[in-house]
């Protein structure tokens, strides 16, 4: 009776929340979201774009990560480190990040200087000055940067993977590109990407927390509601074909004592109307200590670590499964997990649903008392989903999910005899053959 009395305080707490979005679409095509909140004397700043390495043709591959390093370099109004040493000086933090998906800026600072901080967000993303020399001498570092990774044996493992499971999408490629690509980037070449994706009808502007909307409107068309709106290059990014039988392969690797294991299925895209029964079906599978795995492969010994979730992309998206064990295990593993994901379905319950519907609930509640992730999970909304209401009545529609819409999952998508496999193995860890 408590389980639900709390689902149901905090499926009104949404709907309140839900409401509060101050939406504008600016005039040049930018589309502003402001969330007020008088919760927090903090103030999250987003500017998202619609571009990430799916975006790229294959001679820019890297561009666009290539780019969130260079608009750190200097802008039209800030020299090399100042952005960094203006907003440290106000206490705050400031930060960017590049997926297949998207790319976004961010800054996390005290409510008094968020003006400060829109104007260099404005200077960083619109105003780059992309300079030769300074091209020349970040080259080197993100190279160094790709190498690194591949010192990484798990960084090696996941592009591997990816390279298994897509055959034809993008989402093969590194994000970080290639080390021939990153060397053959011009000024011209990163110019044409930046004006082309980096431009108001490409992007949103989302700001989060202790800020009066109206004001923040006006600031916003001061800085980025004053550039041109331009159009966006239509990408054609190609659709994966329906995967046919199962994909397997085995890496040895001299750097590692365990054994580094991955599985997936293609499951819905995020948004889709199976979605959130995917959710769920993840939650009961491995959602914490009560979960499905945490107490049949963790508590019992088969393995070190373990985890699972889907990519939460827009299109050929993936549910995977990973853990690290002992060489040894590997059939133990692979066998005791197919058979607990045939029990699953077999003895799945109502309140096994209702209870892991609740404990998304509160775990998003929790995660989004900090402005930041609020901040995030609405431009994600935004610019990957390509629907805000996926933000605004997330718990709403959650609620909706029955053990039907579960079973569902495993009967559609979980298939024994249609799935990805990678084994990563220590170079002479032959008992994983």
């Amino acid at each position: 009776m408590i389980k639900f009395l709390i689902l149901g305080v905090i499926l009104m707490v949404q709907v309140l929340t839900a409401q509060e979005l101050y939406i504008r679409d600016l005039p040049n095509g930018a589309k502003l979201i402001v969330k007020p909140r008088d919760d927090t004397e903090a103030v999250a700043l987003h500017v998202w774009f619609r571009v990430g390495s799916v975006y790229e043709k294959y001679d820019e591959k890297g561009m666009a990560h290539f780019l969130e390093h260079m608009l750190f370099n200097g802008t039209e109004k800030y020299k090399y480190g100042e952005i960094d040493r203006i907003i440290e000086s106000l206490g705050g933090n400031i930060n960017a990040g590049t997926s297949k998906d998207y790319t976004y800026y961010h800054v996390e600072i005290a409510h008094p200087y968020w003006k400060q901080a829109l104007e260099v967000l404005y200077q960083l993303t619109m105003k780059a000055t992309l300079d030769e020399e300074m091209i020349e001498k970040e080259k080197p570092i993100v190279i160094e940067e790709l190498r690194r990774g591949k010192d990484n044996p798990t960084t090696v493992l996941w592009e591997e993977f990816e390279k298994l499971v897509y055959k034809v999408s993008p989402y093969r490629f590194p994000i970080i590109g290639f080390e021939e690509t990153i060397r053959k980037f011009t000024r011209e070449k990163l110019l044409k990407f930046y004006k082309s994706f980096y431009q108001p009808r490409n992007m949103a502007v989302v700001i989060v927390g202790k800020v009066n909307p109206k004001e923040v409107e006006e600031e916003v068309m001061k800085t980025f509601g004053k550039e041109e709106g331009r159009p966006v290059p239509k990408v054609q990014i190609p659709t994966e074909p329906e995967q046919i039988g199962i994909r397997f392969k085995k890496l040895k690797d001299p750097r590692i004592e365990k054994a580094y294991w991955i599985i997936g299925w293609r499951v819905p895209a995020i948004g889709k109307t199976d979605y959130k029964g995917l959710l769920v079906f993840s939650e009961i599978l491995c959602g914490g200590r009560i979960s499905v795995f945490y107490r049949e492969l963790r508590e019992k010994g088969l393995v070190y670590s373990y985890s699972c979730g889907d990519m939460g992309r827009p299109r050929d998206n993936i549910f995977i499964i990973t853990a690290t064990f002992p060489p040894e295990n590997y059939e133990k593993v692979k066998k005791r997990v197919f058979e607990l994901l045939k029990e699953t379905y077999e003895n799945l319950t109502d309140e096994q649903v209702e209870e892991a519907k609740s404990r998304i609930i509160n775990s998003r509640l929790f995660e989004e008392e900090r402005v930041e992730n609020d901040a995030f999970d609405i431009g994600y909304s935004y610019t990957v989903v390509r629907d805000l209401d996926f933000y605004r009545f997330f718990d709403k529609n959650l609620s909706r999910v029955r053990r039907v819409d579960v079973m569902r999952i495993f009967e559609r998508y979980i298939k024994e005899d249609k799935y990805s496999e990678i084994l990563m193995v220590p170079e002479d860890g032959n008992k994983a053959e």
